[in-house]
């Protein structure tokens, strides 16, 4: 057995990710003037089905950060492969003043703006919170969750954007 001590390179871990295909959510939240705020987000995943609780992952320079901490609310809301745009508008820092517009946003229990017809949506409470390396997980738990019609997902796939065939 070969065993390894070192750390493998940043750019060599960051190719293999790039082959792990994953479902592209917009993650919102509001800042404490109520304004909305979203990011694209990869890193998403079910803990507990008792309590119904998720994961998110979230670099602590992103513009969101502080506002999820404070705030302690946010929504996950499924992308399918028709939102690819936006994915464009989030991902652009110089389209923040307009990543709400359109697109047909409403709010449920806790605040946070939930895309009204995203593949599904998760509306949590921050339950809590662990540091590791550039990243913060934020586990919440689910107080609402709304599925909308099926319709091919949006995939994250070799640093792009992919709609996956309904199965």
């Amino acid at each position: 057995m070969n065993m390894h001590t070192g750390s493998v390179a940043a750019d060599s871990f960051k190719e293999a990710m790039a082959r792990l295909a994953g479902g592209v959510s917009l993650v919102t939240t509001r800042d404490g003037q109520g304004n909305p705020l979203g990011m694209v987000a990869t890193a998403v995943a079910s803990v507990s089905a008792e309590p119904p609780t998720v994961l998110i992952c979230v670099n602590r320079s992103a513009s969101i950060y502080s506002h999820l901490r404070e705030q302690g609310i946010f929504c996950v809301n499924f992308l399918a492969q028709d939102h690819e745009d936006l994915v464009t508008r989030f991902s652009s820092s110089t389209a923040r003043a307009s990543r709400f517009d359109g697109g047909g946003w409403m709010q449920r229990t806790t605040g946070a703006p939930v895309l009204e017809d995203a593949l599904a949506s998760l509306d949590c409470r921050l339950e809590s919170q662990v540091e590791n390396g550039t990243h913060s997980v934020f586990f919440g738990q689910v107080l609402e969750a709304k599925s909308g019609a099926p319709r091919p997902p949006l995939v994250h796939f070799n640093r792009g954007f992919s709609g996956l065939s309904a199965l």
